[in-house]
């Protein structure tokens, strides 16, 4: 069978786009399913040191991050396509969103891409969300800010990385029927994991830029590369299907127990 591969291209923040496909992927514009992209960023308060190949010390150090933003340049989807009704691949896809926006990792509400799905199965999925320090302009690409407490004192602390960064995520065999179902891809960022193996010592006599615990390319550099390479590294990714009446029922569920994810 003849394979196509469609490349659409989207100005930030919209949300809505069409392309020409075969019939047995036309949906119906009332059951239009979607595929969103949200960055979340997690466990933002925890103790130091952060280590899986030392035994834990008791240890007063801690770091509380309250500000996480990244500077989203692209997402790029790309995915095989099964008819529903042959289950064979028949058309390869490509779909980018673009920014550049800047992201708080902190607002759960916030999702980008929004990608038109036609029922499909889609098989082999790729996301990648890329930052890339030309688009950032006078802001850093990932940015925390927050502060750090130890048996000394407590000290403004910031991480700034200039360097261009992205997440890739994978995922197979997620159907798409006609009832309207959307998928949201959330990529997670563990903010204890990128102080995995940052000795508190050195913290403690980090240099300070005004004040501040500043980590950066050009200030305190050996922390920098250790918290630059958790973060290339520190990537999870889960896939949610949503509809009307799951929306309702999970919204009903988290009132009746008082779940705030």
């Amino acid at each position: 069978m003849r394979r196509r591969k469609l490349v659409l291209a989207i100005a930030a923040m919209a949300v809505v786009f069409a392309a020409c496909q075969k019939n047995d992927f036309n949906s119906d514009k009332d059951e239009i399913s979607e595929l969103g992209v949200q960055l979340k960023a997690l466990n933002t308060s925890f103790s130091l040191p952060v280590n899986t190949t030392k035994s834990a010390a008791v240890s007063m150090d801690s770091i509380s991050w309250d500000s996480v933003q990244m500077v989203v340049s692209t997402i790029k989807f790309e995915a095989e396509l099964k008819s529903l009704s042959t289950g064979r691949d028949s058309i390869e896809v490509e779909y980018k969103w673009y920014g550049p926006l800047l992201v708080d990792l902190l607002d759960t509400n916030l999702t980008l891409g929004n990608f038109v799905l036609s029922p499909a199965i889609y098989d082999e999925i790729e996301l990648k969300v890329s930052g890339k320090k030309e688009d950032a302009g006078d802001e850093p690409v990932f940015y925390l800010s927050g502060t750090y407490k130890s048996s000394t004192g407590s000290w403004p602390i910031a991480v700034e990385v200039w360097d261009d960064l992205s997440f890739k995520t994978e995922k197979e065999n997620v159907e798409v029927t006609e009832e309207g179902i959307d998928i949201t891809s959330e990529i997670q960022i563990y903010l204890d994991e990128l102080m995995l193996d940052v000795d508190p010592e050195d913290l403690e006599n980090a240099r300070l830029s005004d004040g501040v615990i500043l980590i950066s390319s050009k200030v305190n550099r050996s922390i920098y590369e250790t918290i630059f390479g958790n973060l290339k590294r520190d990537c999870h990714a889960e896939y949610k299907h949503w509809n009307d009446w799951y929306k309702k029922w999970d919204k009903k569920k988290k009132h009746d127990h008082g779940d705030d994810d």
